[in-house]
């Protein structure tokens, strides 16, 4: 299993605090991710991953921080994006100094996160600073695109849609997750096994490291795993992630996971465990299934046991499928 991207979430603060927050990012927020670690952290996985992902909280709150990590990361060779609420782009003047900044760190890609949870924040974003940011970014020569959490079938998603449409920039579009403050918005009452999608996992190869010194292999839920958890990898410090990243990538449970998803889990399971996962279903996202098998410490070892012989097959199908992903981003740029 290749990493896609590693996070480095350099900040629990956010200038916003939205309902559907995974990571119960606020202004109260405490813990920031000191540079020692996060030089240490990159430096030690830059043979196993792709990219490095700059995240929070809201990283521009760490500028010069967010700044350091992007050139060290750049310098390695690695791919470099940012996820970002984009609330300095108060005026033309300040967005384009903004992208000047970032751009000559290195940064390649830039992920706006903007949703009708934003409303309740609209002196600090709203959809015509976006309009401005979409501008100023394109002029710069960044990757941009645009995440999108929640209903589609709202006017701000409308709004939303024609102004990355008139950029050209691509949207991404996702569910509230019942995880982090989402938890109050997303769970659902008796959600059923039979409803959850059967797809792929590709946040698996999403690693994380946050200020607390956790590292997960998935960039969003996983975060408050159980301590045994195989989404959990174990470091003792952060020169440490390369070779727990290394040694994670080889895990048959976490490369099935990634080449069919948790529903290839769950069947694998014995009735017994499949009920007892069933039974703690927070909604019907393949997210929230993938939590309740792997928060499951029987259930993973279940697994462990089940997946052992067919070690080196999940190996080579993860393989064969990132390469195969590879060709069709080739093809399609």
């Amino acid at each position: 299993m290749r990493y896609n991207t590693l996070g480095i979430q350099v900040t629990n603060s956010c200038n916003m605090e939205c309902a559907h927050c995974i990571t119960n990012s606020s202004p109260r927020a405490r813990g920031d991710l000191p540079w020692e670690k996060i030089d240490a952290a990159v430096r030690s996985s830059a043979p196993y991953i792709d990219g490095v992902c700059v995240t929070g909280g809201e990283p521009w709150l760490r500028r010069d921080t967010t700044l350091k990590t992007i050139r060290l990361a750049h310098s390695l060779g690695l791919v470099v994006s940012m996820i970002s609420n984009g609330y300095w782009a108060r005026t033309e003047e300040e967005a384009r100094r903004v992208f000047s900044e970032l751009k000559e760190a290195g940064l390649d890609r830039l992920a706006i996160s903007f949703d009708s949870y934003h409303k309740i924040h609209e002196r600090l974003t709203n959809i015509h600073m976006l309009d401005r940011l979409l501008a100023c970014g394109s002029d710069a020569g960044i990757r941009l695109q645009v995440q999108y959490c929640g209903n589609s079938e709202n006017k701000i998603y409308e709004q939303l849609r024609k102004i990355v449409d008139v950029h050209q920039v691509p949207l991404l579009s996702s569910r509230v997750l019942p995880f982090g403050r989402g938890r109050n918005l997303a769970v659902m009452r008796n959600p059923s096994i039979d409803n959850v999608p059967g797809d792929a996992c590709g946040v698996v190869v999403r690693p994380v490291l946050t200020p607390e010194g956790d590292l997960y292999t998935c960039c969003g839920p996983a975060r408050g795993a159980s301590p045994n958890s195989p989404l959990r990898l174990s470091i003792t410090s952060s020169a440490q992630v390369g070779e727990a990243l290394r040694s994670a990538a080889s895990n048959p449970l976490l490369n099935l996971l990634h080449i069919q998803g948790p529903r290839a889990l769950y069947d694998r399971l014995s009735p017994k465990t499949q009920q007892r996962v069933a039974e703690r279903l927070l909604d019907e996202s393949f997210c929230s299934l993938c939590r309740a098998i792997t928060d499951d410490a029987d259930a993973v070892a279940e697994l462990e046991e089940k997946l052992a012989d067919n070690r080196f097959f999940l190996l080579a199908a993860t393989g064969f499928m990132q390469i195969r992903s590879s060709q069709q981003k080739k093809e399609t740029t």
